[in-house]
Formats: C-alpha cells, structure tokens, sequence
C-alpha cells in the first residue's frame, strides 16, 4: 500500500474540504439570515395586528353604548346638542385631523422635528368624543326586600314607606364606591331605577345602605315598585364624556438612540364627567394625572399613530366627516334633513336626542406600526433608511342606543 495514504490527507484534499465546508456555511447562513430577517418581519406584523385587534375591540365596547339615557332633568337641554364651536362639548364630536402632540409635564405640545425622526412632523389623526352612560362592572343583589311605595289613605296618592324611606341594602361581590348621582337599576324584569342620594362604599359580600331619590328628585325615597330580596342590581355611571385620540407619551428611555425623547404614539381614551357649563373638558392638563384606578386616562394600546372616524346616517361612506369640526356639524344637519325629507319627522343636530330618531353607523379605522424600525433595501453604496412596518384595520360599529324612537 502507498505510504502517502497510509499517513493521512494530503494538503490538497483539505483544501478542497475547506473551500466546500465554507461554501456550505456560506449558504446556511444566508438562509438563516433570511429566515430570521422573515421571523422578525412576521412578529412585527402581529405585534401591530395585535395592537390594532386590541385596540378596535375596546373601541367597540364604548362605542356600542354611545349616547345617553339617564340625562337628568337639569340637563335635559341643548346644552347636550352639537354646536359648531370646537371649545364646547357636545353629545357627539368628532374632529378630524388633529395634529398628533407630546404628552409632557401634563402639556400637550407640537412635535419638534427631531422627536421622531420616523414620522414627518405634519401628521395628524381624528380625535372622537361621546357622552355615553358607563356601566359598573360589579354584580349585586337586594340584600332586603324593598316595599315600595305605598298609597296614602286619604287622597290617593303614593308615598314612601316610613319605616324604610329611600334606603335599601345591597350586596355586592366586589368592592365598588357608588357617587351621589350614579344609578341603581333593579333588573328583575321591572327594571327600575334611581339615583345615589349620598356617596356609599360597599364591601365584598357584605350588606351595605344606599340611600336613593327619585331621578332628579330633591329628596330621598326612589323606588316605586316592591322587589324581592336576591333581585340583581346593575349600576351605572350616566352622563360621562369618552374620548379617544392619538397623542406621544414619553414612555421609554429618552437616551435611546433608536427612539430620541422616548416617545410612543399611544391611542389614549379619557372618561370624565360631563361639564356643567359645557365647555370642552381640559384634556391636556387631565394628562398629568398620576397612574392608578382614579386617574382620567388610560393608555389602550402602543404604537398607534393612526386614527379615522367617519359617521354615517344612511350606512354609506363618506358620510358626515368634514375638514374640521364646524363643517362635519353642517353635514350632520344636511343628514338629517335628508332623512326628514324622507321619513317625515323633523330633526336637527341641536336637538340633544337627535340620535335617538335614526340609526348610524360608525367606521373607525387604526393604523399602527411595528416596535422597531428595520433597515430598508438600499441600492449598493447608498445608506439604507429605517421605516416601520405598518398595518391598519377598519371597524364598522352601530351604537345600539342609537334610533331607539325610530318608527316600526
């Protein structure tokens, strides 16, 4: 046997290996480099469509319930219409592009163009707000029967038990503190209600006094009908003003040179009470608000830098949305003198339960972007820019309390 074999390879065949055992790792990582580059492209478009899903389905909840139906007595007004001045809050707002500011210090600001290098300056987004009535998540039953109202011997008419007046006892499965004018609604087929006189805590499973008045009422003694102890209890939360709009909150590490200032488009929903004198609530100053259960805002989703509502009376679009919002009330009085031509029944815009007479149709539309910007393709030599990937969805909602006196 040749001696040259019995001692191994030769020089030349573990070159020919190296060069074949380099051309092999060359090719796995290519194809690892674009399996990943695929990976990283994918989460980033879940991550958005998450964001968008999520953000949609909590717009969905309160924009079913849009419009109110315990307005009391003092406010049963036009105070509550749609009015053309934007520093007024009306039942129904939208306004449509509004330049997308910074959150800072409680302040809402105009973008500086080195914010964000990733966004022009000039962008914009539509901001919604709406006066619905906030159910309270909390389940509860009489603990006590409720009597009622008894009639008066001599004349007739009703008046309170005097040995129980307006309080009744409840028992609720969590903790919940209840303000003077929230609603306690008895949902035993009667469906009654009444409002809080005085502001009461009820503790887990533990019996609790609520003194209640009639709607709008001075005094105490609200329910009218008898209930049985076990009935269960809904409260409510009537006349608050929901708003949904786009803004930058500086959320990450303002050193962070992939995000200069650490801001983050964010789709911000605000719940306030209605103003007594109408006018617009102080959105940006609510802001400074600091976090926990009471604070007046709340972040619903990251990485939404876009926001479109349009309304619709007749289930077409482009509806109502206008420039601004002076012009989008002028379309929403030709919308309804549209459908008075049509179905006879006169209705206006300052009319505060104009939504009542017809149906509409909500479409809102959310584009959001991915986490971190990537790198773009760029042609040899030249600097690759980096872009967000970017994915919108669009909801089409119809507020269920919306044509409730429409005519069968």
């Amino acid at each position: 046997m040749d001696r040259s074999r019995r001692c191994g390879f030769s020089l030349l065949e573990l070159l020919v290996a190296l060069v074949f055992l380099g051309l092999l790792l060359a090719g796995m990582i290519r194809v690892f480099q674009a399996g990943l580059k695929d990976w990283l492209r994918v989460n980033e478009t879940l991550s958005a469509q998450r964001a968008l899903r999520w953000s949609l389905d909590r717009m969905a909840e309160d924009l079913r319930m849009m419009g109110h139906l315990f307005p009391p007595p003092e406010l049963r007004t036009l105070e509550l219409a749609a009015s053309a001045d934007p520093g007024l809050q009306s039942a129904f707002m939208l306004e449509p592009d509004l330049p997308v500011r910074v959150a800072r210090r409680g302040t809402l600001a105009f973008r500086a163009p080195g914010q964000d290098p990733f966004e022009a300056p000039g962008r914009t987004a539509d901001a919604l707000s709406f006066v619905m009535d906030v159910p309270v998540p909390v389940r509860a039953v009489l603990a006590e029967p409720v009597p009622g109202l008894v009639p008066e011997a001599r004349d007739g008419s009703e008046t309170e038990d005097p040995a129980r007046g307006g309080a009744v006892r409840i028992r609720a499965a969590h903790g919940v503190r209840l303000g003077a004018g929230d609603l306690v609604v008895v949902a035993d087929g009667a469906w009654e209600f009444a409002e809080v006189l005085r502001p009461a805590r009820l503790q887990a499973r533990r019996p609790a006094e609520v003194l209640l008045r009639r709607p709008g009422g001075a005094g105490a003694g609200g329910l009218v009908s008898s209930h049985a102890a076990g009935a269960p209890v809904r409260f409510i939360r009537p006349l608050r003003v929901v708003r949904y709009g786009v803004v930058y909150l500086a959320l990450d590490d303002p050193q962070d040179p992939r995000n200069p200032g650490g801001l983050v488009p964010c789709l911000v929903r605000w719940e306030v009470g209605y103003p007594p004198d109408r006018a617009a609530p102080p959105w940006a100053r609510l802001l400074s608000g600091r976090p926990g259960p009471t604070r007046a805002w709340e972040v619903v989703a990251e990485q939404i830098i876009g926001l479109r509502v349009d309304f619709s009376l007749d289930n077409r679009f482009p509806g109502i949305r206008g420039a601004d919002w002076p012009e989008t009330v002028r379309n929403l009085d030709a919308a309804l003198r549209t459908r008075h031509r049509r179905d006879g029944e006169a209705v206006r815009s300052d009319d505060p339960f104009w939504f009542r007479k017809y149906g509409g149709l909500l479409q809102v539309t959310l584009e959001a972007r991915g986490p971190v910007p990537r790198d773009e393709y760029a042609p040899a030599g030249e600097r690759p820019a980096r872009r967000f990937r970017y994915r919108s969805q669009t909801l089409l909602v119809r507020p269920r309390n919306f044509g409730l006196e429409a005519p069968e």
